[in-house]
């Protein structure tokens, strides 16, 4: 995005500046006036929108003197709809009803339909669509500002006058007031009171309440349920929860819990869940029931039962053909014999459990072996789904995978599978996370982590729903399909696995703002192209937002790579992009796995520690070398032979409410002999700012081991070129267009000459940012393929100039008839090798600029050299800067030049004008 400028200063003093810099370039002054250029360092650039810094994992970059932000996260900041169109390379923002058409590459965009220029088109940096800061700011209404001494871009929204908030209602003397709502949901299935979970906001009664208690009745009690009633049950049949301070409370009953009747809770049994806000001595009490009634199911081994299953549409034969289901394997298969695959549909999914599934007739789901391994199953023509009818096309399923043991009898139910309709469904996007991330109290507070789908072709993108957990039950694809804008935010594909923070502004799937307490379940729509129709996952987690709420954050970008020979663990190497926020991680852990195995969030937890590598955090990204006693997640030491990926999970502290996060897998990579040469490492570009040209930057590396190593060639590319510039690109680079350095197994420090040429063949010009990489080449004997580095820094030649002199004075000597010049020196007189004293005609002084000054030749000037400065007379003997001799009666004004020296510095510096002085004739 463009540079930003106070009004009356901006791109017209930036221009100025550039044209002057031209102009003074192309000028020689006899006396030794050169034009350097340098560039003094300066800080990164920050973004502030409404006071509050804004982070981004791609930062702010010069193009020219324009500022280029990355699109998505500051248009977030902004509450502006962002949508990007692959075919065209376009992007489209929406906000308040202006329009803005962006297409990368291209100056000129789109206003409401309306054409404008701009002077830098957007483009693409490192994978990210960076854009013009004040073009688009200013088109969608905000203010934009500059402070070049902080280098700080701040842009103020319009904001909207406050919703006066509503004068609550009076709580009546003597009462307390209820629970807002009460949701009771089944966590598992164990079969008694633990496996129920309870959330409830507190009451908004700040006096004259006790507790609460959380009471269990039977759904067939033909009886109301009523205040009056709940005060008559016995304190071993409810369960007790003191009124604290907190906002929210999150309750999992026990397993020695009872109902109101005094009996155990327990499997198959239909409940309905109630909360009371208990008034003390003088204070009535207030009952809250729960939305909807909730069973629960049998008995079962946590570790017995099968998770993340999924359903896949992989064919389009309309029948059971159509769909596989994959699932990971019991934790612990001591116990367990086999597995059975129900086919349940969707409208009867959310009240399918174990007492049913284990009840089963045969015909009715399809048996799958213990294997020892993760599972993908491939259902037969003559499938069933549950309620005994042929699998067909046109109906919405939803998988479920039963463990069962040599009795033949239920011991772990999978949570549901995602939901998929047969027909050309597009691939199904899987949830792998939910988190409380921030604290605005709305949407901007929920986090979304997904693995993309197998096969992006068949998708346009994706869609993210927001709904509360007590309607979850029935929301389903048609309902998502039916659903505005406003209820929905869309995610484009980008051919990775997402992390993704929800806009200011979402509202969840009944159109009602999202807020702290509510619990909400999240889901994804895989949005299908072309004859393929849209798919939704299933529900993620439960999550309540809460204004205290801390979740530890996952790593993200997560690279396996293959960088020695050893045969073990000192060949992997393993990359990372840091926690958004490390103040709630401890550590981290590096996991290697097989990849035929996956590895999920609860047996990464369990993991006992021979099996993963622990790494501290250090504040930045890391890239960390595995040890040669290094094991996999199976405990088998690494070696070469097999393919393997990573995870790393980031471990929380103890104010983090939820301590872990697990990342995506990376890519595989098998180890093997290599047979590439090994990167450089450290590649830094230093600019002295001397001389303005290429000779100015000084580069250095180290070389990671020069085993099979020929050479190493230290190439220049223009930073917006960087993204694109790769292996094979660096391996193309003519012989011209590099600095070859011998091979050497110590730190290399070389400086570039002014002869220099980019990647291109170009010229290293001055006010272009630019970066270095390393081309490691192999000797084509000990290894054959070469190995290129990280990109350096940018760096950017520019000019740099002496400092002017100062008190310059012209005073008439010699009874007048000669005028006397002085000056004080500047305090830095670093870079100046002399100073050149000149008169000018006082009617052209108002006039004359640096640029006539570097043109004065000798004899029209007086030099000045050395560090003691007195006086300079000029006479009717001597000339002025345009040759003309010194008359008497006519006024002249004195002028300094600062004279750089060529090599510190190159730009001369000016002094402004001494007051007149005039000779009076003899």
């Amino acid at each position: 995005m463009e540079k930003v400028c106070n009004q009356g200063t901006g791109d017209d003093k930036v221009k100025k500046k550039m044209s002057m810099a031209v102009i003074a370039a192309a000028l020689t002054v006899s006396g030794s006036v050169h034009i350097p250029y340098a560039v003094a360092a300066t800080p990164p650039i920050q973004i502030v929108i409404n006071g509050v810094k804004l982070n981004t994992d791609q930062p702010a970059v010069m193009s020219g003197s324009r500022t280029m932000v990355p699109l998505r996260g500051v248009f977030e900041a902004l509450d502006t709809t962002v949508d990007w169109k692959q075919s065209t390379r376009t992007v489209t923002a929406s906000k308040n009803g202006t329009t803005v058409v962006l297409p990368v590459g291209s100056k000129t965009a789109q206003i409401n339909g309306k054409t404008t220029t701009m002077d830098v088109p957007a483009k693409v940096i490192k994978g990210r669509t960076m854009v013009p800061l004040r073009f688009v700011t200013e088109a969608m209404g905000s203010k934009v500002d500059w402070n070049s001494s902080t280098q700080t871009v701040t842009i103020e929204t319009t904001t909207p006058t406050p919703t006066p908030t509503p004068t609550p209602t009076p709580t009546p003397s003597g009462a307390v007031m209820p629970v807002a709502f009460v949701n009771a949901s089944v966590i598992a299935q164990q079969g008694n009171g633990s496996d129920i979970q309870v959330i409830f906001p507190s009451s908004s009664s700040t006096t004259g309440l006790s507790q609460y208690r959380i009471f269990v009745a039977k759904t067939s009690d033909a009886n109301p349920f009523t205040v009056s009633r709940a005060l008559t049950i016995p304190a071993a049949n409810y369960q007790a929860i003191p009124a604290g301070t907190t906002s929210a409370y999150t309750i999992s009953l026990t397993p020695q819990s009872r109902d109101i009747d005094g009996a155990f809770i327990q499997k198959g049994t239909s409940y309905r869940v109630y909360v009371m806000a208990v008034g003390s001595t003088g204070y009535t009490s207030a009952l809250t029931p729960a939305q909807s009634s909730i069973t629960i199911g049998g008995v079962v081994s946590a570790t017995a039962t099968p998770s993340n299953v999924k359903l896949v549409d992989v064919a389009d034969f309309n029948d059971g053909r159509d769909l596989s289901v994959s699932f990971d394997k019991a934790s612990d298969e001591s116990q367990v014999s086999g597995y059975r695959v129900f086919i349940v549909r969707t409208n009867s999914a959310s009240s399918f459990n174990l007492s049913q599934a284990t009840a089963m007739p045969v015909a009715n789901y399809t048996a799958a072996s213990k294997t020892g391994s993760n599972q993908t199953v491939r259902l037969q023509s003559t499938a069933r789904d549950t309620s005994g009818m042929i699998i067909q096309s046109g109906i919405s399923y939803t998988a479920y995978v039963m463990a069962i043991n040599t009795a033949n009898d239920g011991i772990g139910l999978s949570a549901m599978s995602n939901s998929i309709t047969l027909g050309n469904a597009a691939p199904v996007a899987t949830i792998t996370k939910v988190a409380d991330v921030s604290n605005f109290g709305d949407s901007r507070d929920l986090q979304v982590s997904f693995d993309k789908v197998s096969d992006e072709s068949r998708i346009s993108g994706y869609r993210i729903f927001v709904v509360r957990s007590k309607d979850s039950s029935n929301f389903n694809l048609t309902t998502a399909s039916s659903l505005a804008s406003a209820r929905y935010m869309d995610v484009s594909k980008t051919g990775d696995s997402r992390i993704v923070t929800l806009s200011a502004g979402l509202k969840d799937s009944n159109g009602d703002a999202i807020v702290n307490n509510v619990p909400y379940c999240v889901y994804i729509m895989s949005r299908g192209t072309g004859s393929y129709g849209d798919s939704l996952s299933s529900a993620s987690s439960t999550i309540t937002l809460s204004a205290s709420s801390k979740t530890v954050g996952s790593v993200s970008g997560v690279t396996l790579s293959d960088v020695s020979d050893y045969g073990d663990g000192r060949d992997v190497q393993v990359s990372f992009t840091k926690a958004s926020d490390e103040n709630l991680v401890s550590q981290y852990r590096i996991f290697i796995t097989k990849s035929s195995s996956s590895l999920s969030l609860s047996q990464a937890q369990s993991m006992t520690s021979s099996r993963y590598t622990s790494v501290n955090k250090n504040g930045s990204n890391q890239t960390v070398t595995l040890t040669t006693g290094a094991r996999d997640t199976d405990g088998d030491p690494i070696k070469n032979g097999v393919t393997y990926r990573a995870f790393v999970m980031a471990v929380g502290t103890g104010d983090a409410a939820d301590t872990y996060a697990l990342s995506s897998a990376s890519g595989t990579a098998t180890l093997s002999g290599s047979t590439a040469v090994l990167a450089v490492s450290a590649v830094t570009a230093t600019n002295s700012g001397a001389r303005g040209d290429a000779s100015d930057i000084t580069v250095s590396f180290t070389p990671a081991n020069d085993a099979g190593v020929s050479e190493y060639r230290m190439i220049v590319v223009r930073s917006d070129q960087a993204s694109s510039f790769n292996l094979a690109a660096a391996n193309s680079v003519a012989t011209a267009n590099y600095t070859r350095i011998a091979k050497t197994g110590a730190a290399v420090t070389q400086a570039l000459t002014s002869a220099t040429r980019d990647n291109n063949g170009n010229a290293i010009v001055r006010n272009v940012g630019y970066r270095v990489y390393v081309l490691t080449v192999a000797d084509g004997l000990v290894r054959s393929v070469n190995a290129l580095s990280a990109a350096s820094g940018e760096f950017t030649l520019t000019e740099k100039a002496v400092a002017a002199v100062t008190s310059v004075s012209a005073d008439l000597v010699n009874n007048n008839s000669a005028i006397r010049v002085s000056f004080t020196p500047p305090a830095n007189t670093a870079g100046i090798s002399s100073y050149a004293i000149m008169l000018v005609p006082s009617g052209n002084a108002n006039n004359f600029t640096l640029a006539d000054a570097n043109r004065v030749t000798a004899p029209n000037y007086k030099t000045a050299t050395g560090s003691t400065y007195s006086e300079w007379s000029f006479t009717t003997m001597n000339t002025d800067t345009s040759g003309n001799a010194i008359r008497a009666n006519v006024a002249y004004r004195a002028f300094v030049l600062s004279i750089a020296n060529g090599s510190t510095a190159t730009v001369n510096a000016l002094s402004v004008a001494s007051r007149e002085a005039t000779i009076v004739p003899q």
